[in-house]
């Protein structure tokens, strides 16, 4: 088997980089390999040599985004802790701190903006990315937060309610991210930084708590 050399882990991340951001943007049948490999700097046959064709560079793309959101975003969130022993308000405070990193991530990290569009695409046009996404991302650490969600409030993990709460809670967050140019135009902002970042957050876990609160006390 060869070992990949410098040169050649530099021109997959860079093939990677450049699916990404021409696969959000045109979609995965307007971006050419041709594309690809120039918006890369690399030839053409390097993403068959990498990734055995387009559709090996789409899932590898998906993969990049799973593996980056679990370890720079959602962190010790993508595991459950050990329910045994955990108070409802511990629960509750993983959760805004999972709101608190999601929030930084979304509204400042500049990669943000290229998985936003690759994934968002993958949701309006599903193809076989978007099993890569799910099974890898979406469905887990959604159930991992449901769990939390159930210790927090006392509902059952898998009640439709708690789902879709957690579901809620997701998009707040990434509407911050989709409509960044009229949020900042609404609120006077020539851009979103530290202060403007946690000041979204702020409102947002505000909302998380109203919401645990009262669907705690729909249980009691």
């Amino acid at each position: 088997m060869k070992v990949a050399s410098g040169n050649d882990q530099g021109a997959r991340e860079a093939l990677m980089r450049a699916g990404l951001d021409l696969f959000g943007r045109h979609g995965f049948d307007a971006s050419s390999i041709r594309q690809i490999a120039q918006a890369a700097g690399v030839n053409s046959a390097g993403i068959a040599y990498h990734f055995g064709g387009k559709d090996g560079l789409r899932q590898a793309c998906a993969a990049a985004i799973v593996a980056t959101m679990k370890e720079q975003v959602f962190g010790a969130a993508a595991t459950v802790p050990p329910l045994e022993g955990l108070s409802p308000e511990a629960a509750a405070e993983l959760l805004v701190a999972v709101v608190s990193r999601v929030t930084a991530f979304a509204a400042r990290a500049p990669e943000s903006e290229t998985i936003a569009r690759f994934v968002v695409r993958e949701m309006m046009e599903p193809t076989s990315a978007f099993e890569t996404l799910y099974e890898g991302l979406v469905g887990p650490v959604h159930g991992r937060l449901c769990t939390l969600w159930a210790v927090a409030t006392g509902l059952e993990a898998e009640a439709q309610a708690t789902k879709l709460a957690v579901f809620a809670m997701v998009g707040q967050v990434l509407y911050f991210r989709l409509a960044r140019p009229a949020v900042m135009r609404r609120m006077g902002w020539s851009d979103i930084g530290e202060a403007e970042s946690e000041a979204i957050a702020s409102v947002i876990r505000a909302n998380v708590r109203a919401s645990i609160a009262a669907m705690s006390e729909g249980q009691s």
